[in-house]
This record gives C-alpha cells, sequence and structure tokens, in this order.
C-alpha cells in the first residue's frame, strides 16, 4: 500500500472512531426525588447564641405558625381579592426537617447558621424548593427564606444549582413572612439580616421563649 493509501485508511480510522465516541455520549440526569437537607454554614462576622436547646415538638409549634405572605400589585388584588397566607411548610416536611433543625441547633457553633433545603417532586423533570435559614441571637430566633415552592427544571448536562446554592432565589418572588401571633413579632434588626447575608432577604424575628411559655398557647 501506498503512502497515499495509509493515510485515506487511517482517517477513515479516526471517523469511525470519533463516530463512536459521539453515538456513545450521553447528558445524564439525576433522578428527581423528595429531598431534605440541613446543614450548618460557617458565619465569621456573626456572634449566634448558638448551641440552643430545642425540642422538636417546640419547634414545631413555632414553625406551624410561621406564613408566607405574597405581595401582589394593586390591580390584582381589585381583580381577585387579598391573597390569603399559606403555612411555610406542610405537615409531612415538618416531620422531616424539624428533626434535622433541632439536632444541628443543638451543635451549632457560635459563628455558625443553620440552612434548609426542602425539595418536593412534581413530575421527572422538575421539582419546587423551600429552602431559607435560621438563627438565634440575643435570645432572639430570625428565620429568613430564600425561595418559597419555587419551581426548579432538570435540565440535561447542568449541575442543581438549588441544592448548592440553598440561600440564593432559583427565581425571582414576591413574598414577606408572617407569624400567626403578631405579639410575638418582633421589629426586624435589618442591618444584622443584610450583614449576614450580603441582601436583604424576607426574614421574620420572633421572641420564641415567650411563645413558648405563653399560657395562651393553643395548638
Amino acid at each position: 500500500m501506498n503512502a497515499k493509501g495509509s493515510l485515506r485508511g487511517l482517517c477513515g480510522m479516526l471517523l469511525v472512531s470519533l463516530s463512536a465516541c459521539a453515538f456513545d455520549y450521553r447528558a445524564s440526569v439525576l433522578p428527581v426525588v423528595d429531598e431534605v437537607v440541613v446543614q450548618a454554614v460557617p458565619d465569621a462576622q456573626a456572634g449566634f447564641d448558638h448551641p440552643v436547646r430545642l425540642s422538636e415538638q417546640d419547634l414545631t409549634r413555632i414553625l406551624k405558625k410561621v406564613r408566607v405572605q405574597f405581595t401582589t400589585h394593586w390591580l390584582q388584588r381589585l381583580l381577585t381579592g387579598p391573597i390569603q397566607p399559606v403555612p411555610l411548610l406542610n405537615e409531612l416536611s415538618l416531620a422531616k426537617v424539624v428533626p434535622l433543625l433541632t439536632a444541628a441547633i443543638g451543635k451549632a457553633g457560635a459563628q455558625e447558621r443553620l440552612v434548609f433545603y426542602v425539595a418536593i417532586r412534581r413530575g421527572n423533570d422538575r421539582r419546587d424548593v423551600t429552602t431559607g435559614s435560621l438563627f438565634v441571637k440575643d435570645r432572639m430566633l430570625t428565620i429568613v427564606l430564600g425561595n418559597y415552592q419555587n419551581r426548579v427544571d432538570i435540565i440535561p448536562g447542568l449541575p442543581a444549582y438549588d441544592r448548592r446554592h440553598p440561600e440564593m432565589a432559583v427565581a425571582p418572588q414576591h413574598f414577606t413572612l408572617v407569624f400567626d401571633l403578631p405579639e410575638y413579632v418582633v421589629a426586624q434588626d435589618r442591618g444584622l439580616v443584610a450583614q449576614v447575608f450580603g441582601a436583604d432577604p424576607p426574614a421574620l424575628r420572633l421572641d420564641y421563649t415567650r411563645f413558648l411559655r405563653s399560657a395562651l398557647f393553643v395548638p
């Protein structure tokens, strides 16, 4: 075989090899599943009151009273009426996340806040995520919400950014946090929230010990 024929043969082998590689490539997607994660995140600038001893029953009582109030334009309110606040977490999600939160806050250091991530499957290619954080400072419990049942589409080949950055909103949402018993809500230290998060996300600050001691508590 001459040099020209050898070159043609080599090129043909390379093309076949490249074609095989191209057909073998598949973009993999992790299955969409319900998932609950709690983790301690270091925060060197803040001095929290951690660790804090909270029973699962007490934290459940607190979180059951926390609601998400979506804000609307005046025209929408005129057409549809006021939108009622909705629970931060449903019963099933509470049952999963509360044990993790109480265990984590009982071990957290003074420079660690707790971040939670709750994902609910909505099909084979999407999930709704609720994410946020909480910490205790000056004997007040602060709850910060980054996402509320925010839709995440699963795209082949892209990393799960909502899991990597749970405190970041995956899409714009407009809401505030409210408490069923407003007498236990303390004026926000917006400077502290901005210092901790570098932004001003929706947050709720509670006198949680007074709430738990209150004889007026109704389960």
